[in-house]
């Protein structure tokens, strides 16, 4: 599939952002757990003076469908497995794995081979009715979305219950004692930094596209 190059900016591998994604392992979590997906590409509008929330598109290879960000935004970030469903063509768009994700799931082949052959249809039907009901709503403005409060709450308290928390909790059931101190001292330092990524993302999702002679000069 062919894009142009003039209107848009293209992510795809070797982009850094993209390449963050393959590398980071802390991502292992998002992909295999909460089924939190990226694209094998996507696309920003060099055309368009919105914010960046809103000029980003998830083309399908299969139909060419421009997607918003309704297929993978707030509300439907997780449970893609298997990939994003084009709500056109109802075909899989594919989707990059972490490095780390295939490590493990090449371990552990045996034990999820069958279930997601099992499970893959029924997930399938569901996530085409889940987009219906995406579909449905307006696409979410990057200003509506309080990044300070995600960012502070959601994933300094994430990062701190999976740094923080679980390994106190191993511990103990490995007969050893808890450590309180540790665990609540680096609570405030998770909110620090679930602060900052919230600053970070409040600017850059929010960050319009500027126009020289048509385009984006970005």
């Amino acid at each position: 599939m062919q894009y142009d190059k003039n209107r848009f900016k293209i992510w795809a591998l070797p982009h850094p952002i993209v390449l963050h994604w393959v590398l980071n392992p802390g991502l292992m979590f998002n992909e295999l757990i909460l089924g939190q997906r990226l694209p094998k590409v996507t696309l920003i509008d060099k055309e368009s003076d919105k914010p960046f929330f809103e000029r980003c598109y998830i083309p399908c290879p299969h139909c060419e469908t421009l997607n918003d960000n309704r297929l993978c935004g707030k509300r439907n970030t997780f449970g893609h497995w298997f990939g994003f469903v084009c709500p056109s063509c109802h075909q899989v768009i594919p989707c990059l794995w972490n490095i780390f994700s295939l490590a493990v799931l090449a371990i552990t082949f045996p034990l999820w081979y069958l279930p997601a052959r099992f499970f893959r249809q029924r997930w399938l039907e569901k996530e085409k009715e889940r987009l219906a009901n995406v579909l449905e709503r307006p696409l979410i403005q990057a200003k509506s979305i309080n990044w300070l409060l995600s960012g502070t709450l959601y994933w300094g308290g994430f990062m701190w219950v999976i740094l923080g928390v679980i390994p106190q909790i191993r511990e103990v059931l490995n007969g050893g004692e808890w450590d309180l101190m540790m665990m609540f001292v680096s609570l405030p330092i998770w909110m620090v930094g679930g602060f900052a990524w919230g600053l970070f993302m409040r600017f850059f999702m929010n960050r319009k596209g500027e126009k020289t002679d048509g385009h984006e000069s970005d």
